[in-house]
């Protein structure tokens, strides 16, 4: 199991929380590929915890259809279906247009401000070209913003669930020269929440979720995995 070779620099008092959010972004960035094989005991080793609640933790991870266990086998990363990718995009697309309809009409000059600011760090990490984990997560921050002003935890539960899944994509098929699209549409929900027209938002939002589908299945259409 091909852990990082460099010891674990988070917090001295680890909880489960910590350990599922590490083991999701080592399957995000492919530090653990698909098909590979987990050892709850090489991750106990690594996080200088029980295994008790790293088996919590993969329990958590199989319930999210990010692993799979094999009584008696194996527990190995989940593949990604990459023959259906619409089952991930669109409803997030359908989530993150409503989310953004609610946030437009919550949102006050504050939120305003701060969404130009992370858009504003998202304009200028994608400069730097090449640096997908960066990108992907300065991206992450301006839609999760969104949901935070839109303050409904059922709709944030749920992206959550999709968000692990659609950002191993995003990543195996990550392309910067599509970034500017993206940056070009948060301006947009942005001029959209300032003049609070929650359609137009919508609308923006959509194009963006679209954009990213397309973009995807192209480079997967294609057999171009990077």
């Amino acid at each position: 199991m091909p852990l990082p070779n460099y010891p674990y620099a988070g917090k001295d008092t680890l909880t489960k929380a910590d350990i599922l959010e590490t083991l999701q972004h080592w399957i995000t960035v492919m530090q653990l590929k698909p098909g590979e094989k987990i050892s709850d005991t090489e991750i106990a080793e690594y996080f200088n915890v029980s295994r008790t609640p790293v088996r919590e933790v993969l329990k958590m991870l199989e319930q999210q259809k990010l692993i799979f266990t094999y009584p008696g086998r194996a527990t190995i990363v989940a593949d990604l279906a990459l023959d259906d990718i619409e089952s991930y995009y669109l409803p997030m697309q359908t989530l993150q247009c409503l989310a953004v309809r609610l946030a437009v009409e919550k949102a006050d000059a504050a939120d305003v401000e701060e969404l130009e600011r992370l858009n504003a760090v998202f304009g200028e990490v994608t400069e730097r070209r090449n640096d997908a984990e960066s990108i992907l997560m300065a991206d992450k921050n301006f839609h999760e913003k969104i949901l935070e002003i839109a303050g409904n935890e059922y709709i944030e539960e749920f992206c959550s669930a999709l968000w692990v899944h659609i950002a191993r994509l995003d990543y195996m098929f990550f392309r910067d020269n599509t970034m500017g699209t993206s940056y070009n549409d948060h301006k947009l929900m942005i001029e959209s929440f300032r003049i609070k027209d929650p359609f137009g938002a919508e609308l923006a939002m959509k194009n963006n979720w679209n954009y990213s589908m397309l973009a995807v299945k192209a480079v997967n259409d294609k057999g171009s995995i990077a």
